[in-house]
């Protein structure tokens, strides 16, 4: 169902994630090239995967229970939820070899490669999660039913050291997302969120 591996890395969103405005920002001709180089290498670089679970849910209060006796405590989610009926969750990630080869630039004081390069991922993480929302959404849609915003733990006041259960349920181990002891992913490019879904009536 859900398949991001054809993304590619839109060359106006790498500039705006770096900072130069397109109505306000005249790029030197060296300049633009070595981002179109760095570019150019960040999308051999990516190989993006996602993985997805959903389930019904119930809502007692501020406490969201899944499938699996997963539970999500926050008002803002909570809020976030009302009126679903079930929500997805989403797990995204662009790899390893990108950040590795940042890295290597960082060693090497390559550092406008290193931020280029840095960005690039950044906006292929992006562009990998709204594809799989848009997915969901399509099929969603033809259902007759309608999806809230994606919603991320860390986000409000969802805890986010709550990502390692979300990460368990969603199985996001199966493309290679780990977490460190302070609970961000590795890899660096990953992003994970919910998704509730209501019929358009509700």
């Amino acid at each position: 169902m859900i398949n991001v591996s054809t993304i590619k890395i839109p060359y106006e969103k790498l500039l705006a994630r770096l900072g130069y405005l397109k109505a306000k920002t005249k790029l030197d001709a060296k300049t633009e090239i070595l981002i179109k180089e760095n570019l150019a290498l960040a999308q051999k670089l990516i190989s993006p995967k996602a993985v997805i679970a959903f389930s019904k849910i119930h809502i007692t209060e501020d406490i969201i229970s899944l499938s699996g006796k997963f539970k999500i405590t926050g008002k803002d989610i909570a809020k976030l939820l009302d009126g679903c009926f079930k929500a997805y969750g989403i797990a995204v990630t662009i790899g390893k070899a990108l950040e590795q080869k940042r890295n290597f630039f960082i060693e090497n004081k390559e550092t406008f490669n290193a931020l280029v390069l840095d960005s690039a991922g950044s906006v292929a993480a992006e562009e990998a999660i709204t594809l799989a929302n848009s997915q969901i959404k399509d099929f969603e849609t033809s259902a007759g039913n309608a999806l809230t915003k994606r919603y991320s733990p860390g986000y409000g006041d969802w805890q986010l050291s709550s990502q390692k259960d979300f990460l368990n349920w969603l199985g996001a181990q199966k493309i290679g997302i780990s977490l460190t002891q302070h609970y961000l992913m590795t890899p660096e490019k990953s992003v994970s969120a919910i998704i509730g879904v209501k019929t358009y009536l509700s």
